[in-house]
């Protein structure tokens, strides 16, 4: 079983409904917060699915480095210093080359309040093809997409994830059109796909509907959730974009959006 709660829809511009990103993914039962931008603890503890907070928290993962997708990993290691938070377990990041980069500039500026009190913190910088073995039998692989990156690394990442059952959701990351990505997506159980602009508005690196619907086309997932709305977006109908492209189900995220995916039904 795969949970996928959305807790920003949204781009680097926020709106009352698409707040920068965050996802909550549950993978059997092992909880993963994806991607914590601005805000993203906040989110998630007002959604009510990490009853203890921070301390629920205990793998991390990265798709690039722009601050609408990693913002709040300060806010996470500032949290994990105070002694309110006891969790003892290791807390495991992932991301693309330039994390641990990143981490040594945000220590230049803060120093020891970015270190967990209580918690070793395990850094890992992955490519495409390396997996995640997780409890119970899912795990979790990356694999490289269209996003050209200028700072830190040279590279973005999209993910795949698997449950003990072969349900499979995969999450596209930001994203231009890719071949990595329409191998990833395709038969998925659930395929979250950035839709950032309309197509009259369409960016390098990014997708819009017409191209979400190649893709799908392509790829013939089961359900596609249409994420990551720069505000032009969020007050577009996506859905009805999208479908003269692709005739499967789609779906329009908002923040508090959540999809559960289950081949064991």
């Amino acid at each position: 079983m795969i949970n996928f709660h959305i807790l920003g829809a949204g781009g680097a511009v926020p709106t009352p409904t698409h707040c920068p990103a965050a996802y909550w993914i549950g993978v059997d039962k092992q909880q993963l917060l994806l991607d914590p931008g601005p805000g993203a603890l906040v989110r998630l503890v007002k959604s009510g699915r990490a009853p203890l907070g921070v301390d629920e928290i205990s793998i991390v993962l990265f798709t690039h480095y722009h601050p609408d997708h990693c913002a709040d990993l300060i806010a996470l290691l500032f949290a994990s210093h105070s002694p309110v938070c006891i969790n003892k377990e290791p807390l495991r990041l992932f991301g693309p080359m330039g994390l641990k980069a990143l981490l040594g500039k945000f220590r230049d500026i803060y120093g020891t309040w970015l270190d967990p009190r209580n918690r070793s913190l395990e850094v890992t910088e992955w490519s495409d093809g390396q997996v995640l073995d997780l409890p119970g039998g899912g795990s979790v692989t990356p694999f490289r997409v269209n996003h050209p990156q200028d700072r830190l690394c040279d590279y973005a990442l999209g993910y795949r994830f698997c449950d003990a059952s072969g349900t499979v959701a995969v999450f596209s990351g930001d994203t231009g059109p890719c071949a990595e990505l329409n191998q990833a997506a395709r038969s998925a159980d659930l395929l979250v796909v950035e839709c950032s602009t309309p197509d009259d508005l369409a960016t390098d690196g990014h997708l819009h509907p017409s191209a979400v619907g190649a893709l799908c086309a392509d790829s013939l997932p089961r359900q596609v959730v249409l994420t990551h709305q720069y505000p032009a977006a969020a007050a577009t109908d996506l859905v009805a974009e999208v479908g003269k492209y692709y005739e499967g189900p789609v779906s329009q995220a908002h923040d508090g959006s959540s999809y559960l995916v289950d081949k064991a039904d």
